[in-house]
């Protein structure tokens, strides 16, 4: 019994047997680690294909972007394609410029926004799904797959262009198409008297009525834009038409909205058109950042000018000199919104004069005295109104827009109200002042044509 206890109690070779688990143990580690290594390059190789891929990708979409600047009509990009599967910009397979395919390949294809959750990616409105090749709200969708090696990444990206109003060849949507437009949410007016003028046929520079084609007398925007589709319709044309009494129509002249060849007073010549109250927003958002004097206008400190333009004559470059027919500028008014509708961001009283493009956001413009303006007037934004009323003679020679965009104005405030003397005149001569101004301030001279302005946005990774 002693000699059993003495062999259960015997320990030698114990260590033996733990080294050689113990290394057994260690070779399955060092196993294992060689194994993972192995695969270290090709996952190190992945990643770098991967990310060349989307650097790939990302090429194809500034490629891409490039043609869409330069490429005025759209839709001949978009021939073929449908709303979930875009029309092949270029090759299946475009190589970076100077290089082979072995270095990488891109496809790009370009859709409209016309699938129904395509909103979430625009901010927009979905088009109609009929539109997969007719681009009518100036937002495309374009997908790059880029591939290197076994490696792809694919990216989408929102393309976004804002109509010129002041250009004279925009998408009808963007386009000023009356001489006094309303084509916001309301279209309240109020004319006074049966002196003042609105006049549609074309102007030149020094107020003489030339040749050309006339625009509408008064113009509202699409009675449309802000129902659902298949909805009613707003009823802004005849609220306007109604705002003008049978002695007070034949202040109002232009373009017969049946007849564009033809002129016609009153009714025939006030009409639902096609200037969206968003692309007067778009438009404002794209030119006021370039504004040669930006003025803020607080409910504690609105701005009111009084003989705006007397200082002209003696220094161009005053802050009370609002532009010239030599020295045309864009003057912002930044003002503040104010439920009440009570709020008048710009009062311009006395002997005053301008030219170039005037913008008024958030608040009204009122103008009383001798005023006389070379160029279009801007007013939009909310619980917006412009306010002509007389006390001397007041003249808008270009085009005066007013823009309300509020959606629950209370009744009984104006967003235009004419009276005594007011002229509003159709002018393409100083809008084409305008033009010019805009293409000499925005980068690459694009404020001169059809559209000011070509963005991206809203970047999606694959």
């Amino acid at each position: 019994m002693n000699r059993a206890g003495s062999v259960l109690k015997d320990e030698r070779g114990i260590a033996v047997v733990v080294a050689v688990v113990a290394l057994m143990t260690l070779t399955a580690l060092v196993l294992a680690f060689l194994a993972v290594s192995a695969y270290e390059p090709q996952i190190s190789r992945n990643l770098a294909d991967s990310t060349r891929a989307r650097y790939i990708a990302e090429a194809g979409l500034e490629s891409a972007y490039d043609t869409l600047i330069s490429n005025t009509n759209w839709d001949g990009l978009l021939a073929g394609a449908s709303c979930t599967q875009g029309a092949l910009m270029g090759s299946a397979t475009t190589t970076l410029p100077g290089l082979t395919a072995a270095s990488g390949t891109y496809a790009v294809r370009l859709r409209n926004d016309c699938q129904a959750t395509d909103s979430t990616l625009t901010g927009v409105t979905v088009e109609n799904s009929a539109n997969a090749a007719d681009d009518t709200n100036d937002h495309v969708i374009l997908t790059s797959v880029g591939t290197f090696g076994t490696a792809t990444r694919s990216m989408s990206v929102v393309v976004a262009r804002v109509p010129n109003l002041v250009d004279d060849d925009p998408p009808p949507y963007g386009r000023i198409n009356a001489a006094l437009a309303f084509p916001g949410y309301e279209t309240d007016t109020r004319f006074t008297g049966n002196a003042f003028t609105v006049d549609g046929r074309n102007y030149d520079a020094n107020g003489v009525l030339t040749t050309g084609q006339a625009l509408l007398g008064v113009s509202v925007g699409p009675e449309d834009q802000f129902v659902p589709q298949g909805g009613p319709v707003m009823q802004h044309e005849q609220s306007i038409q109604n705002s003008v009494s049978s002695i007070q129509k034949d202040n109002i002249t232009g373009m017969d909205q049946t007849n564009a060849s033809a002129t016609a007073t009153g009714d025939a010549t006030i009409a639902a058109s096609t200037l969206t109250s968003q692309a007067v927003t778009d438009f404002v958002n794209a030119v006021k950042g370039y504004a040669d004097i930006t003025i803020n206008s607080t409910l504690t400190s609105p701005a009111v000018f009084t003989n705006v333009g007397s200082s002209c004559g003696s220094n161009s470059n005053a802050t009370d000199c609002w532009g010239t027919a030599t020295n045309p500028k864009i003057v912002y008014v930044k003002g503040t919104i104010d439920t009440t509708s009570a709020f008048n961001a710009l009062k311009i009283s006395g002997n005053s004069t301008g030219s170039g493009i005037l913008i008024v956001e958030d608040g009204d413009l009122i103008v009383s005295g001798n005023f006389h303006w070379e160029g279009p007037v801007i007013v939009t934004g909310g619980y917006v109104g412009v306010g002509i009323l007389g006390g001397g003679n007041q003249d808008v020679l270009g085009a005066l827009i007013s823009n309300e965009t509020a959606t629950n104005e209370a009744p009984g405030f104006f967003e235009g109200v004419l009276q005594g003397n007011a002229k509003v005149r159709y002018s393409r001569a100083t809008i084409d002042r305008a033009l010019a101004l805009l293409a000499g301030k925005i980068p690459g001279g694009t404020g001169g044509g059809p559209y000011v302005k070509v963005t991206m946005y809203n970047f999606q990774e694959q």
